[in-house]
């Protein structure tokens, strides 16, 4: 179906696009001016300011979480377990550092989700003028693969710090509190279809540059 035949849709599209674009860049600068300020909010006013990191709830390697259960009202079950239970640890604290590395995953998720919806943009845009199979947005779409699988990954890896460097000071007993999960595998699966549509739309400008030499 022609991109002509849905300017409606494409206009919509672009607008939500827009407006999403917006607000993460008013989110991104309000990250950078929070983390760049805190130490003189700080040191001004002595409050705490809560910081927040991603958790796994339970312990050890595979953390879970045992249920009890009443005998009475469940003969036939034997050992119930929450398993790959997930949260989020909220502290108010006056360090700094902690301040910072909480919130560095958020600004750098702002950020990569910001130049992706820019980058989409981009291709409606293009779409909008007719120009679908162009290497400019191949190119586009390629970058949105590797851009979401780079974003997930940093993400992941600055939370994983931060959780890491929080959990060290404290000393929780209940309930017991863990690293969180380092990565997830739908995010390689979502960057890997993202790169086969960038690796289809390619083919689909071969043809048209071939379909345009034989007419």
């Amino acid at each position: 179906m022609s991109t002509n035949q849905n300017p409606k849709i494409l206009r919509i599209v672009k607008v939500i696009l827009d407006i999403l674009f917006v607000l993460l860049v008013i989110v991104s600068v309000f990250l950078v001016l929070w983390i760049a300020l805190s130490p003189l909010i700080l040191r001004v006013t002595d409050i705490a300011i809560l910081s927040s990191v991603p958790v796994a709830i339970g312990a050890g390697a595979e953390p879970r979480i045992e249920v009890e259960v009443a005998e009475a009202e469940a003969k036939d079950i034997r050992f119930a377990y929450v398993d790959e239970a997930q949260g989020t640890l909220r502290l108010e604290t006056t360090d700094w550092y902690l301040i910072f590395i909480s919130n560095l995953a958020k600004l750098l998720t702002a950020l990569g989700l910001a130049y992706l919806i820019y980058l989409l943009r981009s291709v409606i845009k293009a779409l909008q003028q007719g120009e679908v199979f162009t290497l400019e947005n191949v190119v586009r779409i390629r970058r949105i693969g590797y851009l979401v699988l780079i974003v997930a990954f940093v993400r992941a890896l600055v939370e994983y710090i931060a959780a890491y460097e929080i959990l060290n000071r404290l000393e929780i007993l209940k309930p017991p509190l863990s690293l969180p999960s380092p990565f997830e595998a739908e995010v390689i699966l979502t960057s890997l279809l993202i790169l086969v549509l960038a690796q289809v739309w390619s083919y689909g400008l071969e043809l048209e540059r071939e379909r345009a030499l034989t007419v």
